[in-house]
């Protein structure tokens, strides 16, 4: 007969009496008790301290007798954490460690220019210095290896060393311009904003942002509703995710469950209030939890963003998976149901409507550009965002491992997609996820992107040093919290500045690596423009030149 322990039995007895999900919950609790015995040691020993200049002796007891209770109830009391039982207070420095020292010391000790991790250094830099209006400028050499695209574009840029004659450098954007009865809008920068939710993002970024982008680029609101993204009237592109926030209503469906639908109303209110509202977009998915819905953790929902959402206050915000209007017995006809909306949203705004989306299962590609051609009503644009873009609160297992891949990639499946079915000039593509720099950016023009949208780019121009507390709400740099002491570190006219300087800086040397491949408009820039670099070929044809590793190939 095995030994049995004392806890598996009374556990067992209770699992036998109640529900596991209930006798689950309760063993999340911690005993009272222990916050008690925790707190009565902080005082004590703090006590301690005077004393000691009065009576060093009591002074010293009460320290022995504090640290000993202490110690007690880390090895016999709490139950979390087995090297704690097993090494009292000392097991507490392997949390300390890890929890408060190890990231900061890889990333400022440890990490070297180009093997950081979601953004190596490298390319923050470039970021940075652009920012502040600085030349990017190095010596001696690359520290980039070449046939790495961990950590690179993946590319080199073909320069010409005998181009034609370029005489003007151009680029401009129309959205929307094929369609009757709706306002076509103008792009002119090749980057601009892409979604970051007010509420995910404090007002101060947000209004720096707004300030920044104006005249330059737009500036895309994120699915949180309207916020101080249009605070300096700069133009706007108002997203519209499956919480249907700032211009949704609550619905109960056939199953009984409450969903969020739009009402058309608030939408066209909200239209006419804000003339800069210049294209609406909806969000089908994102790149960092593509298939499932947003979240924005409960303390960052105050009565001011729960106000702007018309949600309650300091309650977690979970969006659906998909828009209710969507819901179909099967996926075609749940993209004609989409085609539906887009047109009936269009016709209510009069302006262009877009789609932002994350493809997973390549057979949606075919069938949103098959619907797109016999419906005649698909979106005016479709930002196609790569599976490793970045979000301010996500799953683990979202984030890491679902959807297809780079933006590259299935910007290049989606443009040959409407090409051979002869749609392509109805609609313009944008690309965004882990786009920073110009040769970042050209990839994307080669894979048929127009315009090019960054998220993680602004927040770097904005100061974000990289610290992945986003969703904690304990954002170091006052970027990604509601916390006044820290929403003080952001000095709007600097960092609206530096937003400025970013975008207007990409834009001028996109034009420059547009005008060494010998063309006047980045999106003349093709394939054979580049060499892409990948390892055992797996997202590259192998050149005919070439059969020894690395290969090189086109997209």
């Amino acid at each position: 007969m095995y030994k049995s322990s004392k806890e598996a039995k009374n556990l067992a007895e209770k699992l036998k009496n109640s529900n596991k999900k209930d006798v689950v919950s309760s063993l999340k609790q911690k005993p009272f008790y222990l916050s008690i015995i925790r707190y009565l040691c902080l005082i004590l020993i703090i006590l301690s301290i005077p004393a000691f200049f009065s009576n060093w002796k009591l002074s010293l007891a009460i320290f022995i007798f504090s640290v000993i209770l202490f110690s007690y109830s880390e090895l016999f009391l709490q139950q979390t954490h087995g090297i704690v039982k097993i090494y009292g207070p000392l097991g507490r420095l392997r949390y300390i460690t890890e929890n408060l020292i190890r990231d900061k010391y890889l990333q400022y000790f440890q990490e070297t220019n180009t093997d950081g991790r979601p953004i190596p250094r490298i390319v923050r830099d470039y970021v940075y210095q652009k920012a502040h209006n600085l030349k990017s400028v190095t010596s001696f050499g690359t520290e980039l290896d070449i046939y790495d695209p961990e950590n690179t574009p993946g590319v080199r840029i073909l320069h010409r060393n005998f181009p034609a004659k370029i005489t003007n450098l151009n680029y401009e954007v129309i959205i929307g311009g094929s369609r009757k009865n709706i306002k076509p809008f103008i792009v002119k920068n090749t980057i601009n904003v892409s979604g970051m939710s007010y509420g995910s993002l404090s007002y101060k970024a947000a209004e720096s942002i707004s300030l920044g982008a104006k005249d330059v680029g737009y500036v895309n609101t994120g699915e949180g509703g309207y916020g101080p993204h249009g605070f300096s009237g700069n133009d706007i592109v108002f997203q519209i995710g499956t919480g249907k926030f700032s211009v949704g209503e609550e619905k109960t469906l056939q199953d009984g469950k409450t969903t969020r639908v739009l009402n058309e109303k608030l939408l066209i209110q909200l239209v006419k209030t804000h003339p800069n509202i210049k294209m609406i977009q909806l969000k089908i998915s994102q790149g960092a939890k593509p298939g499932i819905g947003g979240v924005l953790p409960k303390d960052k929902v105050t009565p001011e963003i729960a106000e702007i959402r018309k949600v309650p206050p300091y309650k977690m915000l979970i969006s659906p998976p998909q828009h209710a209007e969507l819901i179909a017995q099967t996926p075609k006809e749940s993209v004609f149901k989409l085609m539906d909306f887009i047109e009936r949203i269009r016709k209510i705004t009069e302006l262009p409507v877009g789609i932002k989306i994350c493809f997973g299962n390549l057979e949606e590609i075919e069938l949103l550009a098959n619907a797109m051609k016999i419906s005649k009503k698909g979106p005016d644009a479709i930002q196609v965002d790569g599976a490793d873009g970045g979000t301010g609160a996500g799953p683990n297992i979202f984030v890491n491992y679902v959807g297809y891949g780079s933006t590259v990639e299935t910007t290049a499946i989606l443009d040959k997609t409407l090409k051979r079915l002869k749609i392509r000039d109805t609609v313009t593509i944008s690309s965004s996820g882990k786009l920073f720099t110009p040769a970042h950016a050209a990839s994307a023009f080669a894979a048929g992107a127009d315009t090019i949208e960054t998220a993680r780019g602004i927040m770097l121009s904005l100061g974000c040093i990289q610290a992945l507390k986003c969703h904690t709400n304990e954002c170091p740099t006052g970027i990604t919290t509601n916390k006044e002491w820290r929403i003080r570190a952001i000095h709007i006219p600097e960092k609206s500045t530096r937003i400025h300087n970013y975008l207007t800086g990409f834009h001028e040397d996109m034009l420059e690596i547009t005008k060494i491949t010998g063309h006047s408009d980045p999106r003349d820039i093709q394939p054979e423009d580049l060499r892409m670099f990948s390892y055992e070929n797996f997202f590259s044809k192998p050149s005919k030149h070439q059969t020894s590793q690395p290969t090189s190939g086109l997209v």
